[in-house]
């Protein structure tokens, strides 16, 4: 019966998926109400801070396939959340752009969302987040 011992690292990557974990189920927990998933939220969150963006940006940001990027516009497009408007200069690049229904959506469930965050945080400092931040920044380059 070999046991290996874990090293610092991936006890930190533990760590960090558990985290992870907690963050999501609070996500999760607080959609329950909304006709929306935790994915759908992740693009509606990134439209509603940063304006209207297309497929790729959207993909790249989100960390979707290729195929479930455009499932998950196509189901926030069906749902009213969505509009598609095709790039007047290039032809093969189409724009996704909160509604109205998809900007009071997000105007209803960040608010929640946000307090529900900083309570998860509460037990850090600001200077502690901020070095959280950026310890998760270094290890993201």
């Amino acid at each position: 019966n070999r046991r290996i011992i874990m090293s610092n690292e991936l006890k930190a990557v533990i760590g960090i998926m558990r985290t992870s974990n907690i963050l999501v189920d609070d996500l999760k927990r607080t959609l329950k109400q909304y006709p929306i998933n935790s994915t759908e939220f992740s693009v509606l969150e990134f439209l509603y801070n940063k304006g209207e963006k297309n497929i790729q940006e959207i993909r790249d940001r989100i960390l979707l396939a290729s195929g479930s990027a455009t499932y998950v516009v196509d189901n926030l497009e069906q749902k009213g959340y969505v509009v598609r408007k095709v790039c007047d200069t290039d032809k093969r690049v189409t724009f996704i752009k909160l509604t109205k229904e998809g900007e009071d959506l997000m105007t209803e469930i960040f608010p929640i969302h946000k307090e529900n965050t900083k309570e998860i945080f509460s037990e850090l400092t600001d200077e502690e987040i901020k070095t959280l931040k950026n310890i998760l920044l270094k290890i993201k380059r």
